[in-house]
């Protein structure tokens, strides 16, 4: 009885789930399109070296496609990423040390603004400790700069127009020689080290499958645009900015009604400044039951900022069904002012596509 009680219970749940989800999708149906639609796909490239199943995925940034091996490496000589660019050539390898290591591994790549790669993670250095990192290597491969992080280890990074690197992540130790600093984003130059960070990470924690609050960076994103940076905190469905001159703060609740149950699942900012976030359901393999593209359009002095579906990149997948060719799948990143998204069917490839705005975005 007691076993049959507790499937009914979860029959109930997952019926409820389903509910709340078309709900929520026929809400969005009715309501008008706000932030223009995604247009047809005007650029195709494979990508099946670093892009096929089981493997891990690789980052996007710039134009580039950054794929870093998860082991751990032992060799200053053994390349560890592998660059793509625009058209799917391998541009150039990475070999990723920083100073003072004796072992490393890469959590997460990115690329600079010209063409190099950042890279970040933990080192085991050679007096035995382990030290969370970023690098930056030349144009060759060969890292160049090294900024040592102390127990924050960073989750995600970018380049800055004036090229100091902004990292998402999480502290292992409160004490690590920064003034028991937990704050999870950070600003570090390589010549200076830690230059600021923002928000501590009790400000960041929620109930997230738990039964306390807690943070993990691993949802979540940073994106470095012209004039601000650009923050997705998965655990608080937040959306944060913080000005590269002033480095004022400005931080927005999204949406509930639309990110109730949906998890953060790729980030973008074009060159002319819109922010774009992916969102879905998690289901089986291959079978979400939800995936969405937004504009986040937030306003300086309201609360909430508003996240505007694309029209034709927004799906809800009933039961037993598949999904459309050509659907919304992922976005992976922004190439200038167009978009670079996965679309069902084309397997290893990826899609430059434009969002047609409405009035109502500009």
């Amino acid at each position: 009885m007691k076993c049959r009680a507790q499937i009914l219970k979860t029959l109930c749940c997952a019926t409820f789930c389903l509910s709340a989800l078309s709900c929520a999708f026929a809400q969005e149906k009715a309501a008008a399109p706000d932030a223009g639609r995604i247009s047809e796909t005007f650029k195709l490239v494979s990508y099946a070296r670093v892009l096929y199943p089981h493997g891990i995925m690789p980052d996007w940034d710039r134009g580039y496609m950054i794929h870093h091996e998860p082991e751990i490496n032992y060799s200053p000589e053994t390349p560890m990423v592998e660059m793509y660019d625009g058209v799917g050539d391998r541009v150039r390898e990475g070999r990723i040390w920083p100073k003072g290591a004796a072992s490393v591994s890469i959590r997460r790549a990115a690329a600079t603004r010209d063409g190099a790669i950042l890279a970040a993670g933990g080192a085991t250095m050679r007096d035995g400790s382990i030290q969370g990192y970023i690098v930056k290597t030349d144009l060759g491969g060969t890292t160049v700069q090294t900024v040592i992080t102390g127990s924050f280890m960073p989750e995600q990074i970018c380049e800055a127009p004036d090229g100091t690197i902004w990292s998402l992540g999480k502290t292992l130790s409160e004490d690590d020689g920064q003034q028991r600093n937990t704050d999870v984003v950070r600003q570090y130059g390589f010549e200076k080290g830690l230059l600021h960070s923002f928000l501590p990470e009790d400000t960041v924690k929620a109930v997230v499958r738990s039964k306390r609050p807690w943070f993990n960076p691993f949802d979540s994103y940073v994106r470095c645009g012209k004039n601000k940076v650009s923050v997705y905190l998965s655990f608080t469905k937040e959306y944060v900015e913080i000005d590269n001159s002033s480095l004022e703060l400005n931080r927005w609740k999204l949406d509930q009604a639309l990110t109730q149950q949906r998890e953060g699942d790729g980030m973008a900012v074009t060159e002319d400044g819109r922010v774009y976030l992916g969102l879905q359901v998690f289901g089986k393999p291959g079978r979400s039951p939800f995936r969405g593209l937004y504009q986040i359009k937030a306003v300086s002095g309201q609360p909430v900022a508003e996240l505007l579906p694309v029209s034709g990149a927004i799906s809800f997948l009933e039961p037993g069904t598949v999904s459309p060719p050509e659907s919304f799948v992922m976005l992976w990143g922004a190439d200038g002012n167009q978009l670079v998204v996965w679309r069902n069917g084309y397997g290893s490839m990826l899609s430059w596509v434009s969002v047609i705005q409405s009035d109502s975005t500009d």
